[in-house]
């Protein structure tokens, strides 16, 4: 069994338990966390997850940030300026393009079928590094969470802390990881 397969496994699992409605919104995000190396595989597999989830009951709805800050970017009306000068982007552009991705988010969280049994699946995270912050994005999108965000995070955890891609400073976050340990087997 690959170590996709194991995640989907576990994440099946953990969702099939329940969940409490008092939860708080950092407490109701799940991190799926891979190697980055797996990035393929997950996304060839993300209907494994989303069968988990639906035989526990629960709704999926998938959101793919991907193309998320290129299409920012481009239509952005100091997009030549960026372009021009990159700096310009870095100095001014990662609060907006963290306000821009919750928005995103918020509008997947808002829809109609997002309750308290929902699940909204964030793919795609990893274009977000060197233009915002995934913690940023996600102490800004914690109020809209009704059911759960499960956020498949290419990268690391260690007691509580979270890499982006194994490059970027870690960061503390309460969410429930699903990941595997160094000999495979999920933690």
């Amino acid at each position: 069994m690959s170590k996709i397969d194991r995640l989907a496994n576990a994440f099946a699992a953990h969702v099939a338990i329940g969940w409490p409605a008092s939860s708080s919104g950092a407490q109701r995000v799940i991190m799926v966390i891979y190697d980055p190396a797996d990035e393929r595989a997950l996304r060839r597999k993300l209907d494994l997850f989303a069968q988990g989830a639906r035989a526990a009951g629960k709704t999926w709805s998938a959101l793919d940030l991907t193309p998320a800050v290129a299409e920012w970017l481009a239509g952005h009306r100091y997009r030549d300026v960026y372009f021009a000068e990159p700096d310009e982007l870095s100095a001014a552009g990662e609060d907006r393009i963290a306000a821009a991705i919750a928005t995103t988010i918020e509008a997947a969280l808002s829809a109609e079928d997002q309750g308290p049994n929902s699940i909204l699946a964030v793919h795609g995270i990893a274009s977000l590094y060197g233009f915002t912050s995934v913690s940023d994005v996600l102490s800004r999108v914690e109020h809209a969470i009704r059911g759960r965000l499960l956020i498949f995070f290419p990268g690391r955890v260690q007691d509580g802390r979270y890499r982006l891609l194994d490059a970027r400073e870690s960061w503390d976050y309460h969410a429930v990881p699903i990941t595997l340990d160094d000999t495979g087997d999920v933690r």
